[in-house]
């Protein structure tokens, strides 16, 4: 035990080091990978931990107990589910659900998803752009758009209403990753600089690189513990068992807690109750993102001349602020790119289980996973 808390305590310690130094954050980033990777492979084979992708899986099955007496509140749980299935995918869920969703909660969840829309993504997005501190897409990319407000604001709210959340972001990234081939199209046969003025449709989230250390990592362990949870509560009201629970580490860093259900069991119920289980999880976290939301505007209307003040309850102060902030952001921008049609992604299950045209479910998760990863092109010529 001894050699294992002085490995952490250095682990931690040659982070910090890392953090402070005066190199590119490209080089942080390598330089924190190296190490973790380092650290996990030790924990690994030192003391025979599970493992994936090279992450540490500390594995228990003392989580289990609460997960089973959360779902005994079988009935407030599904209808969290169904109501997170109106909200992810509009009308659509009524197709997903075999109609099993109500009208009143369907009508409920259309309610909540143009109250996050409305306000909870302007702030989230607004907040993650301050902290990462973003660019801007190049003018002459998008003037079809600018020059249509209005029909494009008809469109996305004709999008959210059919489609929830997860044929929104769909259609948002199909469109950036347009944008992002159009620039690419300018700048190879043009000889146009508009790749190098396009920012990207997307970024890693990492906390120490490009977000608060501790605030994010906070912050991430509400977002995931949240997301899992759901998940496994509603694996058990599915009379899924589950084999384990625990967390993640990358080296010494917590990035995640997991629930380990029994596939074939699971795989075995039918599609309403496997995608009530799947979109468990983004519900959770835009219900939470809504919950931290109004938290977080009480806190800044409540504190905010005091946080800009030179009291010496300032650096606390920004310290919530801060970590409150991200804890919706990171929700919100979770729950929704978890409804993506990609694999690895609860949205790409959540198709696969309730498409039986393979094809169709291949064409629809290779075209995203494309557009996707398009979005991401820009960073490279940055």
């Amino acid at each position: 035990m001894i050699i294992l808390a002085l490995i952490v305590l250095a682990g931690f310690g040659l982070f910090y080091l890392i953090l402070q130094a005066d190199v590119p954050g490209l080089v942080k980033f390598l330089l924190v990978f190296l190490e973790m990777t380092l650290i996990s492979q030790y924990f690994i084979k030192r003391y025979d931990l599970s493992s994936e992708l090279g992450l540490v899986l500390l594995k228990s099955k003392k989580g289990i107990e609460l997960i089973d007496r959360l779902a005994r509140h079988e009935k407030a749980f599904n209808f969290m589910a169904d109501l997170g299935c109106a909200i992810s995918y509009g009308l659509l869920s009524l197709v997903l659900m075999r109609r099993r969703v109500s009208v009143p909660v369907l009508a409920l969840g259309i309610i909540l998803l143009g109250l996050i829309s409305m306000v909870v993504a302007p702030f989230a997005l607004s907040f993650l752009f301050q902290v990462i501190k973003v660019g801007s897409v190049d003018s002459s990319t998008v003037n079809t758009l600018t020059s249509k407000a209005e029909l494009g604001a008809m469109a996305g709210i004709a999008i959210l209403v059919c489609g929830g959340f997860f044929l929104f972001v769909l259609a948002g990234v199909m469109l950036y990753g347009a944008i992002v081939v159009n620039a690419v199209v300018g700048t190879l046969f043009f000889g146009a600089d508009t790749l190098a003025k396009t920012s990207a449709g997307g970024t890693f989230l990492l906390p120490g690189i490009n977000l608060p250390l501790f605030e994010g990592i906070l912050a991430l362990v509400v977002v995931l513990v949240v997301h899992e949870g759901a998940h496994a509560v509603l694996t058990r009201i599915a009379k899924v068992p589950l084999k384990s629970s625990g967390l993640v580490l990358f080296g010494v860093i917590p990035i995640g807690a997991f629930v380990e259900p029994d596939e074939k069991r699971l795989a075995r119920a039918d599609a309403a109750k496997q995608t009530r289980v799947l979109v468990g999880g983004p519900t959770a976290n835009l219900l939470t993102s809504l919950l931290f939301c109004a938290i977080f505007l009480a806190f800044v209307f409540t504190v905010n001349t005091l946080v800009l003040g030179s009291t010496p309850l300032a650096p606390v102060l920004k310290f919530v602020y801060t970590t409150l902030g991200l804890a919706f952001s990171l929700n919100f921008v979770v729950g929704v790119v978890n409804l993506m049609p990609i694999p690895l992604f609860d949205g790409y299950r959540v198709i696969d289980v309730n498409v039986k045209n393979k094809m169709i479910v291949k064409a629809i998760s290779y075209t995203a996973l494309l557009f996707f990863i398009l979005n991401f092109l820009p960073l490279i010529f940055h």
